[in-house]
């Protein structure tokens, strides 16, 4: 038995309505959930694709709306960084694209060697041969007979 004689949707219909709201806004939410991860490189188009082989390591970068003068590569220890600033002030309206990319690059990657080069198309490659290493493989080592007798000084 219920100490309350009426129901509680009926004393307090209003709550109700609330979640009613509520539900809607959830639904909402969610609906809007996959666009608050800003699409960066979608938007500005970039697209880098890198090629690490026995030989050298390549990186690629679609930079077309890029002129040469808002690109920069630099090198800090084994870190290459890649920026781009683009900064327009048209009719009064101002607005800046930028970016920055960075990849360590392996030992064996030659960092004095490293050279960049920009098509008119804006594509970006960045190349660096990588040192040999010495010969690792296994080999066998012939024993060669010593003279019986034979004292060393």
């Amino acid at each position: 038995m219920s100490l309350c004689a009426l129901p509680t949707a009926m004393i307090f219909p209003r709550l109700r309505f609330y979640d009613d709201l509520f539900d809607e806004l959830d639904h909402f939410e969610r609906a809007l959930r996959p666009l608050q991860r800003f699409p960066r490189d979608e938007m500005y188009g970039l697209s880098d694709k890198v090629t690490n082989d026995d030989s050298k390591l390549a990186i690629s970068l679609e930079v077309p709306q890029f002129k040469p003068e808002e690109l920069k590569v630099s090198l800090d220890g084994r870190t290459l960084k890649i920026e781009g600033k683009q900064e327009l002030n048209e009719d009064g309206a101002y607005s800046m694209r930028c970016f920055t990319r960075h990849w360590v690059l392996p030992e064996e990657v030659d960092v004095e060697q490293i050279r960049s080069s920009l098509t008119d198309d804006g594509h970006l490659a960045i190349e660096a041969p990588k040192i040999s290493k010495p010969d690792t493989t296994t080999r066998d080592i012939p024993i060669q007979k010593s003279l019986k007798g034979k004292e060393s000084s």
